[in-house]
């Protein structure tokens, strides 16, 4: 007695013996015609891998593989879905992105290649944060994205946003001393890389804020009987102390006093600023 061939082929139908049959031994014999088609079919099954375990335990593990090619659920990585089928960059700003998020496995715990994003592993066991907490970033939009928050000084929970709590601590503020902390308050500043030892901004704490200044001018005019008919620039006659010229007979007064704005030849304002654009910042959670 021999054992039937195989052939790995999805039968549509198992032949049921009639009572007519004659009984036809051999390979190809009536008698062998169910027995082949079964046998068709489990060749079949074990070839694409259906189940490939002997029981029901194994086959729910064989089902939830540990290493897939991408992930059945995207995750979301600073708001971007990943499924771990190619790395991403995240340069610090969220973009939505056109990620396939079709997978080859119905779950799994993690992916078979470890990815790099921004630098931090990611298997698709967890969702991580590529961009740390505190990090500051500014935005062409008048509302923060997700997982951001504006900088604008609000007061906000220790327990909802622990990671930036742990980051920056009550640096900039500690909101009611027990459940909450603040946000640091860039609205309407500047930006100035800390001194940290470099001496030319000496003496200030870290995250201090410091007001608007120039360096001072200094000078002098002097003399007698000196007096001024002509002006130009910021230079203008302040309209006192007029001195009668002798040599027009007192028909002629000309000015000893002149006077200094500089409105008269560059922009003014009530603070010291460069050429600027109004953005958007914001502080990663």
């Amino acid at each position: 007695m021999a054992n039937l061939k195989e052939s790995s082929f999805w039968e549509e139908g198992i032949y049921q013996w009639e009572t007519s049959d004659p009984v036809l031994g051999g390979e190809n014999g009536i008698d062998n015609v169910p027995t082949r088609q079964l046998a068709n079919r489990t060749k079949w099954l074990k070839d694409n891998k259906l189940d490939k375990s002997a029981t029901a335990a194994n086959a729910e593990l064989a089902k939830r593989a540990n290493t897939a090619d991408r992930l059945s659920e995207a995750r979301k990585v600073g708001g971007i879905a990943f499924d771990g089928s190619a790395d991403i960059d995240l340069p610090g700003v969220n973009r939505l992105g056109n990620q396939d998020t079709t997978g080859n496995a119905n779950t799994a715990f993690r992916l078979k290649i470890a990815r790099t994003i921004n630098g931090v592993p990611f298997d698709g066991s967890a969702d991580i944060n590529a961009t740390p907490a505190g990090a500051v970033q500014y935005f062409a939009m008048a509302s923060a994205p997700m997982g951001w928050l504006k900088a604008n000084g609000a007061t906000v929970s220790r327990t909802l946003y622990a990671n930036l709590f742990a980051a920056i601590g009550t640096r900039f503020g500690a909101g009611d001393g027990k459940t909450t902390f603040n946000l640091p308050d860039l609205r309407g500043y500047f930006l100035r890389a800390w001194d940290d030892g470099k001496n030319i901004d000496s003496g200030r704490i870290f995250g201090s804020e410091q007001g608007d200044a120039i360096r001072n001018i200094k000078g002098y005019c002097s003399g007698g009987q000196v007096y001024f008919d002509g002006f130009t620039g910021p230079f203008f006659d302040n309209g006192t102390r007029d001195a009668v010229d002798a040599r027009a007979n007192g028909k002629i007064n000309m000015t000893d006093d002149f006077g200094f704005d500089a409105s008269k030849v560059v922009p003014t304002a009530n603070e010291n600023r460069p050429r600027n654009i109004a953005l958007l910042a914001c502080i990663k959670i």
